[in-house]
């Protein structure tokens, strides 16, 4: 009966975070939409999608302390209502001062929701499983990924983009209300650092050495893949001469392919251990960016960057089961937030440095940037000493 209990929660929480990250990637995706649409630069285009960032980072603490006072459901039912308001706004008010405040409000959805969902998926499963379980939670929110843009570039077909928002919203609402009332709160198996008495987060808790070390790793990670991800459509249209739908259909097609490579990232890390999988995995993301960087023609650097994006996302289980192994169980949520702490910090950063360094190289320097951030995690990798 326990194990149904946790097939069925652990299905939930995936639906949620499916839902959840629809409305995730479209900013990038839209990127060479918004410049032609309102006459923005590579840079002021920049500056619109890092101001999300600024939410994040503020929200990043207090959403992981509220989760774990406030209890994992009512967050989450919340993130989610976020959502739909931030879809409705898209299309009632088509101004660019309201792109920038739903693309906001996404982020700020996204930044309340993970640290419950993610400490909640590491509650329920089975220690033996917890890469695993954090890896099918992980790939649901990559398959949410994937959706956004290619309803985008489907939708251009037809309609403007704004309805790319629009048709998602009803979805995302009946499971809001659902969410509020799915308990999530109760742990099936208990945490051995837990002890009676001990249940409000201490910074000792959380700001470990161990976990700031860790902290490290995540953020040159965080550089890397953002260094992409945010002008890879920008890279594909500019560069390579693609429609912007078509690029944004690549862009979420690289999300869906990285299905199997999220689960795949939760097996390795729990049969071989999170050093030996980190050291291979980025090594092959590096050599496949290199490789894009490289081609001439088209199809051999849509390919690349698929190879990439396959190997990008394998990290994603394996840090999120090192967050759930350094932190005690009672201080997760705030674990967990702190943990997208580096992330936020350089969603801001990144887009504006990079606009501003495209504007003096051309869009060809976002690679050997990455490649060089790449280098690093590799580098940090060898050093850390963790379980």
């Amino acid at each position: 009966m326990v194990r149904g209990v946790f097939k069925r929660r652990l299905l939930f929480l995936c639906v949620t975070h499916t839902l959840l990250h629809i409305y995730t990637a479209l900013p990038f995706a839209l990127l060479p939409i918004l410049i032609n649409e309102y006459g923005l630069s590579i840079f002021a285009a920049s500056i619109v999608v890092s101001i999300p960032g600024i939410f994040s980072l503020v929200f990043s603490i207090p959403s992981g302390l509220l989760a774990d006072r406030l209890g994992h459901t009512k967050i989450l039912s919340f993130s989610l209502f976020l959502q739909v308001f931030a879809g409705s706004l898209i299309l009632l008010f088509p101004n660019l001062e309201t792109v920038v405040l739903s693309f906001s409000l996404t982020a700020l959805a996204s930044t309340f929701y993970h640290p419950p969902a993610l400490s909640a998926t590491s509650n329920i499963s089975p220690p033996e499983f917890l890469s695993r379980g954090l890896a099918f939670h992980g790939a649901s929110g990559t398959f949410g990924i994937s959706l956004g843009p290619i309803t985008l570039g489907l939708v251009l077909f037809w309609l403007e983009w704004r309805y790319a928002y629009v048709i998602w919203i009803v979805p995302i609402l009946a499971v809001a209300i659902t969410a509020f009332l799915v308990k999530m709160d109760e742990p099936f198996h208990e945490d051995q650092t837990k002890s009676k008495g001990d249940t409000l987060t201490t910074l000792k808790d959380v700001f470990s050495f161990t976990f700031l070390s860790f902290l490290l790793l995540v953020l040159f990670g965080s550089a890397a893949s953002g260094t992409i991800s945010t002008y890879i459509t920008t890279f594909l249209t500019d560069s390579k001469g693609l429609e912007a739908g078509s690029a944004s259909i690549i862009f979420g097609f690289s999300s869906l392919i990285s299905l199997l490579s999220v689960v795949l990232g939760g097996y390795s890390g729990d049969k071989l251990g999170w050093k030996r999988s980190y050291t291979v995995i980025i090594s092959v993301t590096t050599i496949a960016l290199l490789c894009m960087s490289l081609s001439t023609v088209v199809f051999m650097a849509v390919l690349f960057y698929l190879v990439y994006a396959f190997f990008d996302i394998m990290t994603m289980p394996i840090t999120g089961s090192l967050v759930a192994k350094i932190i005690p169980q009672k201080s997760r949520g705030t674990g967990y937030s702190v943990y997208f702490f580096p992330g936020n910090l350089i969603g801001i950063a990144i887009p504006i440095i990079l606009g501003t360094l495209i504007d003096f190289y051309e869009i060809w320097i976002i690679f050997p940037i990455a490649i060089a951030f790449y280098i690093v995690v590799l580098i940090i990798t060898q050093i850390l000493k963790l379980q």
